[in-house]
């Protein structure tokens, strides 16, 4: 799985390493949205996007929407949470050489891990017994 995206894959033997393609913009940057206190929900806190690195300024940035729906650094799909536990559906994933950027995954694959927060913009996920830290973008 990568923590964005790639950053779990590397925890699988034999994971194919995700390929990320950066345009060059010259709009601003939009401003993130607010962040839910520490205080909220679970599912409301990890609503954002988050990285799975030391900064923001990485490549795998996995983005949790409201409606549940999910794009883990070019793995694009849904996820749904259940007491602590986070399961990504993923049904595309880039794919700089397809037509249109994306490929099917099909079946869909699934993943799970455990979440723990830490503060608003701070927490913990374990995955196959890894923790890796999560920070706020």
């Amino acid at each position: 799985m990568m923590l964005g995206g790639a950053a779990l894959a590397a925890c699988q033997p034999d994971a194919a390493k995700p390929v990320q393609k950066a345009e060059a913009s010259e709009a601003a940057p939009a401003a993130p949205a607010a962040a839910a206190p520490a205080s909220a929900p679970l599912r409301d806190w990890l609503v954002g996007s988050w990285s799975f690195e030391a900064s923001c300024a990485s490549d795998f940035i996995a983005h949790f929407a409201a409606d549940g729906s999910l794009d883990n650094s070019g793995e694009m799909g849904g996820w749904a949470l259940a007491g602590n536990t986070v399961t990504e559906t993923i049904r595309e994933r880039y794919d700089a050489a397809a037509s249109d950027g994306a490929e099917k995954v099909n079946p869909p694959e699934t993943r799970s891990y455990t979440i723990e927060r830490a503060d608003q913009d701070h927490g913990t996920i374990t995955y196959q017994g890894r923790k890796v830290p999560m920070l706020r973008c």
